[in-house]
């Protein structure tokens, strides 16, 4: 009988256990910053950032090329995403925007900025060269020269 009452202590023990745990979980997926409301406001942000600093940006993409009279950047292609260099922690995150030059359909280029999270923005402005400008022609796409 003894083994009995332990048995059911140790199950009831277990399912509170987990409960617990599971809680506590949902808990956690709510209060971290992977939260949609707050990832939306990280996006925000990112994108004001960029916006801010436009200017510089079309400067850096003009210096690209000599061709280059205009710069029109795609805000919708904003993206963040996390770099890997082949270790299990990865190489951190980088925001990247795409763009055209002199109101051409058929170029493209994309910029990035070297970021601490996901959802944070550069904490000083520094952008690379993410791919160069590159035009569409003879079936396609070669450096834009």
């Amino acid at each position: 009988m003894k083994k009995g009452k332990l048995v059911i202590l140790l199950a009831i023990t277990s399912v509170l256990a987990g409960g617990v745990i599971i809680a506590s979980q949902k808990q956690n997926i709510f209060s971290n910053d992977t939260h949609p409301s707050k990832q939306l406001s990280a996006r925000k942000k990112q994108l004001a950032y960029l916006k801010e600093h436009e200017k510089d940006m079309a400067d850096f993409v003009k210096s690209m090329s000599p061709k280059v009279d205009s710069v029109q950047f795609d805000w919708d292609s904003m993206e963040v995403g996390q770099v890997g260099n082949g270790t299990p922690h990865g190489g951190g995150y980088m925001l990247t925007l795409r763009g055209k030059v002199n109101q051409n359909k058929q170029t493209k280029f994309m910029v990035g900025f070297s970021l601490d999270n996901a959802n944070s923005t550069p904490k000083e402005f520094g952008i690379y060269e993410m791919q160069p400008i590159r035009i569409l022609r003879d079936g396609g796409w070669f450096l834009y020269d």
